[in-house]
């Protein structure tokens, strides 16, 4: 323990050496943007994740855009411990690189000494398990220094895009926008079944032999969930000129600033959409999703071509 707090305090060191090295040989154009988006409180962090708070931002342009970016690359620490960890490392932005050569293997450095902290942090073995669990690890980064490191921010790379991919198309604009994610659990037949039995759902025992007779009778037509959702997110998304009559778009996540670079023409860069928290339940109503308990969240809908599709297509059908 004590000889990895000692790697870890010099991995922090050669981080900001690199950081200082970084930023002054880094040569930028004026033009970046910033999303500057509220804090969420830990108090507040429930009514977010269900989606029912609404978060303000105020959007930053040029010089003091670029500050807060550079901020925002080497920020690892929750301004307050009232302030939850999850959402205080969002920092979505946009800086143009002018001399990608000169600086490019620090940024590799930068990247590679961020992986190592956080191999150090879990004790990763050489087979690739953590020797830490979930809790060992947090206890590890918060008494080293008694600082609130955000785990994920500390370890998260520079993500430098080039404007001219493989496909000779040049980037023509960037869009910012709130990435709402579904993240439901499947649940086999039985597993559904002892699911209902082992949760305070208020059905007696007569009302839970008729809904697992009923997922009985439906499981070779039917799939079963406990639905559940991530915390909306910040994406963006880099169009690039048409390849071959398509146009060309990728889509990457931006929880901290995104370096662009070889551009010729400065991309259009459309700043963050509002923040619509009921936008992910508008997008699960077009589903056919049927609740079989509100109190469980175990839903059950169709099984789905698609679903046949991968299932014949998957390495145990093979």
């Amino acid at each position: 323990m004590v000889n990895d707090f000692a790697r870890f305090n010099c991995l922090l060191t050669n981080l900001d050496e690199l950081y200082e090295s970084l930023y002054s040989a880094m040569r930028l154009s004026p033009t970046a943007y910033f999303a500057n988006i509220d804090y969420v409180t830990k108090e507040d962090f429930k009514a977010f994740s269900a989606g029912e708070l609404m978060l303000d931002h105020c959007d930053m342009f040029n010089v003091q855009a670029q500050i807060r970016c550079l901020n925002a690359l080497k920020c690892f620490h929750r301004p307050s411990h009232d302030i939850t960890g999850r959402l205080a490392g969002k920092y979505p932005g946009i800086l143009l690189l002018e001399n990608h050569e000169d600086v490019i293997d620090t940024i590799i450095a930068i990247n590679s000494t961020k992986t190592a902290i956080k191999h150090c942090v879990q004790d990763r073995k050489p087979d690739g398990s953590h020797g830490r669990n979930h809790l060992q690890k947090h206890e590890f980064l918060h008494q080293h220094r008694g600082a609130e490191i955000i785990s994920y921010q500390l370890y998260r790379h520079i993500d430098v895009i080039n404007c001219r991919p493989d496909t000779d198309t040049v980037l023509k604009s960037v869009n910012f926008y709130w990435a709402y994610k579904n993240a439901d659990q499947r649940l086999l037949p039985d597993r559904a079944k002892k699911y209902l039995y082992n949760r305070n759902t208020g059905l007696n025992d007569e009302q839970l032999k008729t809904l697992s007779r009923r997922i009985d009778d439906t499981q070779h037509s039917h799939r079963f969930y406990v639905r559940k959702s991530r915390n909306a997110s910040v994406n963006l998304s880099l169009y690039y000129g048409a390849h071959e009559g398509k146009p060309v778009v990728n889509t990457v996540n931006a929880a901290q600033p995104i370096i662009l670079f070889d551009y010729d023409d400065v991309p259009t860069i459309r700043p963050l959409s509002a923040h619509v928290p009921n936008k992910r339940r508008e997008n699960r109503k077009g589903h056919p999703w049927v609740c079989l308990n509100k109190a469980a969240n175990l839903f059950t809908r169709p099984i789905t071509d698609a679903d046949r599709a991968r299932e014949n297509t998957s390495p145990d059908k093979v």
